[in-house]
């Protein structure tokens, strides 16, 4: 259902014109790079003129974002407020989402185009995905080598990392990809198994990186992953 939904998505979007007050114009495509793991969006804002009978077409902007799923983004071309010739020159403002891999959600396009804090044109793109939803990522503990398991913080954010013990380079970006954003569970040498946050990425190009809740939990999951005697 995914793949369907995702062919229309980028035939619907390329071909998709939209002109306000009959002298720009915005093309845009977005589309899921599945083997990177990535959404591409690609635009293209151009302002039409008409002379003597021909339509002549000034290309204004060419915002091009690469994002991960489940990642919103947001990029600006063009002159900031600081800078003097702001209001007679035009600027262009990309928003765009894509949902989790696998994860039902809205892939949405939002383009505005404007000279100064004037809107000349804005245009919205977007389409519901269905997908068949994700069940929990579980790391078996035999497979992780446990003298490379860490805790890390970043941005007030703490994440366990870890680097598996017999993983190529190339199945654990596969693993990754498909997984970013996934609730994980651990599974212990007992074979029991406890929630350990979410995956967001790989570590070291044969690990992954884990986010937790907080100091606490990175240092439970980390404890688990080192086969340490549960306190």
């Amino acid at each position: 259902m995914q793949k369907l939904a995702l062919v229309f998505l980028v035939a619907a979007l390329g071909t998709a014109r939209v002109t306000i007050a009959a002298s720009y114009s915005t093309d845009a495509t977005i589309s899921f790079q599945k083997e990177e793991g990535t959404y591409l969006v690609e635009v293209k804002i151009s302002e039409l003129t008409e002379q003597n009978g021909r339509v002549t077409e000034r290309v204004i902007a060419r915002p091009r974002i690469v994002s991960s799923p489940g990642v919103a983004a947001t990029l600006h071309q063009g002159k900031s407020p600081k800078d003097l010739d702001y209001t007679s020159d035009e600027n262009v403002t990309v928003d765009v989402s894509w949902p989790y891999p696998n994860e039902s959600g809205t892939a949405f396009c939002s383009v505005t185009l404007k000279r100064g804090d004037s809107i000349l044109s804005k245009s919205k793109m977007q389409l519901k995905i269905d997908g068949p939803g994700r069940t929990p990522l579980v790391l078996a503990v035999p497979e992780i080598n446990p003298a490379s398991v860490k805790v890390a913080e970043l941005h007030a954010d703490y994440y366990v990392l870890l680097e598996f013990a017999a993983k190529t380079k190339e199945q654990v970006k596969k693993l990754a990809v498909e997984n970013i954003g996934n609730k994980v569970q651990l599974r212990d040498q007992k074979g029991n198994l406890t929630d350990a946050g979410l995956s967001f990425g790989t570590w070291q190009q044969v690990g992954l990186s884990l986010q937790c809740k907080d100091k606490t939990d990175a240092n439970r999951v980390a404890s688990i992953l080192r086969g340490e005697p549960v306190r």
